[in-house]
């Protein structure tokens, strides 16, 4: 698979794989690495669970993996399908990348809407910067969500805390929501389990992830349409999942979703600012 290169001329560098889905696989600064990596997965038919992948059309998994379109019934793998096809590469200079996914044949077979995606991304200023333009090219309304899952380096999670502010916050281990509120807050994989776990709902821009002991710090930028954080970790691997999406999981069975009408386009962007601290 061709990786494709771009940085900020300033120290800032982001390497992409269009054919696994469009993942960002590093994001450096000065060197160092903010994302974590796992090359065997990357190196893998397996969806990638590592950089940041990118999410389209639905967030997490369709109850039983199906859902209902019109009297018809569709199966769709967990996150949908977008992380999982091979990009077009449109453009590609020093500091920007843009790539395109359109329906085809295989998309069609489980989501019955012609659509385009691109997907434009540029280092700029200690920054990448993720533009993100949705188009329905069909003749009916098209029901989507999208997101990203970064996978943040952290070596250690107890050195790591995500700070922002949402209208209710719900750790997935003391099972129990908090309300609006501005939050820094961290997780800990409890005794026995294998992983970690909590959401943010009314997501206000910016989210920060502290990881100071280990001296880098992150910050994403996010628009009004990415409404929800999720938080995410495993036992034994070092990384902190910080999810800035704007869907629920089951969200084509339940009514959780945007909606564009034939011929209509949305953007949205989101700004990874990444320093060494």
């Amino acid at each position: 698979m061709k990786k494709y290169t771009i940085s900020d001329g300033a120290g800032t560098q982001a390497v992409i794989l269009p054919e696994k889905g469009a993942t960002v696989i590093s994001l450096t600064r000065g060197g160092e690495e903010f994302l974590y990596r796992d090359p065997e997965n990357l190196a893998s038919g397996d969806r990638p669970r590592c950089g940041i992948p990118f999410l389209f059309p639905i967030f997490g998994r369709l109850e039983n993996g199906r859902y209902s379109y019109q009297g018809k019934t569709y199966a769709m793998d967990i996150h949908g399908f977008a992380h999982t096809s091979v990009w077009q590469v449109a453009e590609h200079t020093p500091d920007t990348l843009r790539l395109q996914l359109e329906a085809d044949e295989r998309t069609l077979s489980e989501y019955p809407f012609r659509f385009r995606v691109t997907l434009s991304f540029q280092a700029a200023e200690g920054m990448l910067r993720i533009h993100q333009l949705y188009e329905n090219l069909g003749e009916k309304p098209m029901p989507y969500s999208f997101g990203f899952h970064p996978y943040f380096r952290v070596e250690n999670l107890e050195n790591a805390q995500v700070e922002t502010t949402a209208g209710m916050y719900f750790d997935y281990t003391l099972g129990k929501p908090a309300g609006f509120g501005h939050y820094r807050v961290g997780l800990a994989i409890p005794e026995g389990s294998g992983e970690a776990g909590a959401a943010f709902d009314r997501v206000q821009s910016p989210t920060v992830l502290h990881i100071p002991q280990e001296g880098r710090r992150v910050t994403m930028a996010y628009e009004e349409s990415t409404t929800k954080l999720v938080l995410w970790t495993q036992a034994g691997k070092p990384f902190l999942c910080a999810e800035p999406i704007n869907g629920t999981p089951n969200g084509l069975n339940t009514g959780s979703y945007l909606t564009l009408e034939p011929g209509q386009r949305q953007e949205a962007v989101l700004q990874i600012h990444i320093e060494l601290t």
